[in-house]
């Protein structure tokens, strides 16, 4: 198996797909619950697996080119999985998991009540973390609160705040985000 047919956290590119062709893509192992890379290929792959799920729902027969065309989609976001990919008729623009964890940032920084939204590197844990897979990307963002704020509100403030700054920076759609907080400060 090459390293293209891997998600960055190691999982089997063809597994996560299978999960999906079966239905199953709301059904999170351990790892899954946890991983943004899973998470974000997940909602990538359920997204692009829509028309065949809606072909196959009708009492018609599926045209090949509709399952070619989809599995071609869903082989091209694997080909590149640190990277999200925004096509138009003019490229393809790639977008790193990196920017995806600036933004993310940013926008949770903005939010009244939040102290620091703490980030280093991308696969260490209590941090900023994202996964990416073709238009899709999932994110989990630790932070630390002002004392005195609606810890559930505000988080519901701060996953809001990073999806609308992530979707408008980058293109991707943020298929979730996980908001953690980690300390209070008086």
């Amino acid at each position: 198996m090459t390293a293209a047919e891997r998600l960055t956290c190691g999982r089997d590119a063809d597994a996560i797909l299978e999960q999906v062709a079966e239905g199953r893509a709301a059904e999170r192992d351990d790892h899954q619950l946890d991983c943004p890379h899973c998470q974000a290929a997940l909602g990538e792959y359920d997204r692009l697996w829509a028309p065949v799920r809606e072909s196959a729902a009708e009492p018609v027969a599926v045209p090949d080119s509709v399952v070619e065309t989809a599995l071609g989609k869903i082989r091209a976001a694997m080909a590149r999985p640190d990277f999200g990919l925004i096509e138009s008729p003019q490229g393809v623009t790639r977008i790193s998991a990196r920017v995806v964890v600036a933004a993310a940032r940013r926008g949770a920084q903005e939010i009244p009540g939040v102290r620091v939204a703490l980030s280093k590197e991308v696969d260490e844990p209590g941090r900023v973390t994202a996964g990416v897979a073709g238009t899709s990307t999932a994110i989990q963002i630790t932070l630390a609160a002002d004392y005195g704020h609606d810890l559930v509100a505000l988080g519901e403030q701060v996953r809001g705040a990073v999806s609308d700054t992530v979707r408008r920076l980058t293109g991707l759609e943020p298929a979730h985000v996980t908001v953690v907080i980690d300390d209070v400060f008086r």
